[in-house]
């Protein structure tokens, strides 16, 4: 079968829906499918070899920028969009993303919904140009249900069923300004009813997104998010020297910083002197100030010497980063509609401390490999973490079940067939 992904880039930093895909494709390439992952706005960060490597990027962000900002530009000769989207050109654009303000993101968001009917048309007609040269998919994946706007018009022009995934994008609609938010939901939902359906990676956000873009409940199905699992086997025996452990963006949204107090609180017990801190994960120049200030206050608590910061590790040494952790947990601010930094830790055998909120629960009840904390509740971040790394015997227990909880439900190898199989010929085709 061939297939095609749509999957927008980071630029410059690890992101799990660029990696959960190109982990997807390579293990669908291995299943014998024709498959192609094409890079939207920014070029792909990856952690794995490129499933679909030297493609070219639609949607190219500085080409989006100039089309959306300037008529002029929404008339230009191929040539001159073509060194705009030079790969290089834009992971130096997005490194200054911060320089974007909540206006032009909140137009610039209307626009790219609005897509035939928009100011982006140009880059529409791009993206069905070369489907059209190149071969239309059996199936075309849409990463993220963003992208319904170029989803709609392939999928009516191909003749071709088209799928949107679900991946957390009601933080990012309802962190727009309140003049456009209303609007980008309303133009939202009008193009997913085009499509033929969603797939939610966990029941919590699928139930959560077909009442925000008034879906029926046949029109999404549950496929959980994956990772490649082969060859990562985890430590059998706890680590001698206790660490606590955070894998995620360096920001306030993932709560980094209430992980850095509830440490500062736990070593300041004395229950814990060998304990450390290892924090690791995708940075860019916009959350450097943010770091730093996490820095400082461990540094003012007296604890240079028992945390460490690793900013855009390797997948190499993301493993070996992970698997010798005690205790994993990101405090997210907001409700994760999955979370994939969850399910690489527990393969590393690693036990995981997470809010009772969004797709943890689900997540934690699948596995048995962590618990959860009452985020209502002061406190109950470090009395949950201080239960844990108090009994290490327990804890890699835990750990050691989590791992095989991933083999069987999280691991790519599986889901990538059951994705083709179950899920995709369970969703009603549009006629």
């Amino acid at each position: 079968m061939k297939l095609a992904f749509l999957t927008p880039g980071t630029g410059n930093y690890y992101c799990g829906v660029c990696m959960r895909d190109n982990s997807l494709a390579r293990q669908l390439i291995a299943l014998g499918h024709d498959v192609t992952m094409l890079p939207t706005y920014l070029p792909h960060f990856l952690d794995e070899e490129d499933a679909s490597p030297d493609q070219p990027i639609f949607f190219g962000g500085i080409n989006v920028y100039l089309q959306h900002k300037f008529s002029l530009f929404r008339h230009t000769p191929k040539w001159i969009d073509k060194a705009f989207d030079n790969k290089w050109l834009l992971r130096k654009a997005a490194a200054r993303s911060g320089m974007t303000s909540s206006k032009d993101l909140g137009e610039i968001t209307l626009s790219t919904f609005r897509g035939e009917d928009g100011p982006l048309v140009k880059e529409v007609n791009k993206v069905l140009t070369w489907f059209k040269e190149q071969g239309s998919p059996d199936i075309l994946f849409l990463s993220t249900i963003m992208l319904a706007g170029i989803g709609k018009v392939l999928r009516r022009e191909l003749q071709i069923p088209v799928y949107g995934f679900l991946q957390g994008e009601d933080s990012f609609l309802d962190s727009l300004l309140p003049e456009y938010r209303v609007e980008a939901w309303r133009l939202l939902s009008q193009d997913v009813a085009l499509l033929d359906g969603c797939i939610a990676p966990s029941k919590y956000f699928g139930n959560l997104m077909a009442e925000r873009l008034a879906l029926k409940p046949s029109k999404i199905k549950h496929h959980p998010n994956g990772i490649t699992t082969e060859g990562i086997l985890p430590v059998e025996n706890a680590p001698s020297s206790p660490s606590l452990g955070y894998l995620a963006r360096l920001c306030p949204l993932k709560g980094l910083d209430l992980l850095v107090d509830a440490f500062i609180e736990l070593k300041g017990t004395g229950n814990h002197d060998k304990l450390s801190l290892k924090i690791a994960g995708g940075m860019t120049d916009e959350d450097e100030p943010f770091v730093e200030e996490q820095k400082s206050k461990l540094s003012r608590a007296g604890l240079d010497k028992h945390f460490s910061i690793s900013p855009n590790i390797s997948r190499a040494e993301k493993l070996e980063f992970l698997k010798y952790l005690t205790v994993f947990s990101v405090p997210a601010r907001y409700p994760e509609a999955f979370g994939l930094y969850v399910v690489e830790a527990m393969l590393a055998g690693v036990p995981v401390v997470l809010p009772n909120s969004g797709a943890f629960p689900e997540i934690i009840k699948a596995t048995k490999g962590g618990q959860l904390y009452d985020t209502s509740a002061a406190g109950t971040l470090t009395e949950t973490l201080d239960a844990l790394l108090s009994d290490s015997k327990r804890a890699k227990d835990i750990g050691l079940q989590a791992h095989e909880a991933v083999l069987e439900q999280y691991a790519n190898e599986k889901l990538a067939s059951r994705l083709v199989n179950e899920v995709v010929s369970a969703l009603p085709v549009n006629q």
